[in-house]
């Protein structure tokens, strides 16, 4: 099996774009092929994507037939464009290694591993559908779902008449007065890849100014498609503060009393605003995920704690009664940003955000049986001990979201 993982270094090298081989490279490191100096090595030892790819094949090669084995099926799952390409055309070919049928036994866990749903232990085969790295929803999941499931957001089956899914994307790398926002590119790549594999056309703008990002939600949410749609993604990454996205012109300055501020951004409650029922009757009664990658303070989510000595501040007197018809215009969104209030969002400069990259890979491997919600808790479980906690926020969904990927 090493000298078939040698036979397909030159095109795998060619071919393999980066969020492809970061993903390669979690499989590898959750298998114990791969230890983190050794991940570390082929990411920051190498500069541009070829020469990791290069680096990750020569390394595993040496490990033997099994590691090498281990690669090449992973390869197939993530990606079966790539894998046709290389010549890997069917699991069957490729033995399944004993380490990897320990991981599908529904009564196996790894330590500190969530216990597996019963519908979970159903649905986690080696033969599973997978298009993209995307694994697909079988009709008899989708009817065990709909079947067991009472209450969950009606969708719009692909070839079963019309059905026209939009998505949003803005990110946000390069700044007028801001650092670059290095590695960004990745989780760009990856989420349109995710989103199109998900059904959805998507639409992604870069380096917006503030302005312009207003403009561009403003133009979204008039879309007329959205008439033919079930369900939207909004994504925003960029640098950022507490509630507040930077556009490229956004700039730091400090106030009379030494104090830094971000001045000239979009306000969360902007996003929420533009896609309400009020504002945008094409989705309304439809989800709508809001994916926010974006810092909101300078604090460390490890270390933060409340030592305070002022008293909060009062709200003001119109407060209860903004809240009162901000519930009666705006429902069935969830929001999931990156990290918690005054807290950084981490990003790797060579591979991109733990957040976006977490999200997909997530979203890829469970989107077929899980919902939207558990989706988004099983990626908060996997940061319990990590730098940043992700956090589910103005959730007013009425129904369970199943995105059903492949129906």
């Amino acid at each position: 099996m090493a000298d078939k993982l040698h036979g397909l270094r030159a095109e795998f090298v060619k071919r393999c774009n980066i969020a492809v081989l970061q993903q390669l490279l979690d499989d590898l490191q959750e298998e114990g092929i791969l230890n983190s100096p050794e991940v570390e090595s082929i990411v920051e030892g190498n500069s541009v994507c070829s020469d990791k790819c290069r680096a990750l094949v020569d390394m595993v090669k040496k490990k033997g037939d099994f590691a090498s084995n281990v690669l090449i099926q992973h390869i197939l799952q993530r990606d079966q464009t790539l894998s046709k390409t290389l010549g890997i055309t069917a699991p069957e070919e490729l033995p399944l290694p004993t380490q990897e049928q320990k991981n599908i036994q529904p009564s196996q866990k790894a330590p500190g591993e969530l216990p597996l749903s019963t519908q979970e232990q159903k649905t986690i085969q080696p033969s599973q559908t997978e298009v993209n790295g995307i694994t697909l929803c079988s009709e008899n999941e989708y009817q065990e779902i709909i079947a067991r499931e009472k209450e969950i957001y009606p969708i719009r089956l692909h070839g079963k008449g019309t059905r026209t899914r939009l998505a949003l994307i803005i990110c946000n790398i390069k700044f007028d007065h801001l650092n670059e926002r290095l590695g960004a590119e990745c989780d760009l790549s990856g989420m349109k890849s995710l989103l199109e594999g998900l059904g959805y056309k998507v639409q992604y703008a870069t380096n917006l100014t503030t302005q312009v990002m207003r403009d561009t939600m403003k133009t979204f949410a008039a879309e007329s498609q959205h008439k033919e749609s079930d369900s939207t993604f909004l994504v925003f990454m960029s640098h950022g503060e507490k509630d507040v996205i930077c556009g490229t012109d956004s700039q730091k300055i400090e106030d009379v009393k030494g104090q830094h501020k971000v001045e000239g951004t979009l306000h969360v409650d902007e996003i929420f605003n533009s896609f309400n029922n009020v504002n945008c009757s094409g989705l309304r009664d439809k989800p709508k995920v809001i994916i926010i990658q974006a810092c909101r303070g300078d604090e460390k989510s490890k270390v933060m704690v409340s030592d305070s000595t002022a008293a909060p501040p009062s709200p003001p007197p119109e407060l209860d009664d903004d809240v009162i018809r901000m519930v009666q215009k705006e429902r069935d969104f969830i929001c999931f940003y990156s990290t918690t209030p005054d807290t950084l969002s981490w990003r790797c400069k060579k591979t991109g955000s733990l957040f976006i990259q977490r999200l997909i890979k997530d979203m890829k491997q469970d989107a077929h049986c899980s919902s939207l919600e558990d989706i988004f808790r099983k990626v908060q479980y996997s940061f319990k001990d990590d730098v940043q906690m992700p956090t589910q926020e103005r959730k007013t969904l009425m129904k369970k979201f199943f995105l059903f990927p492949g129906l």
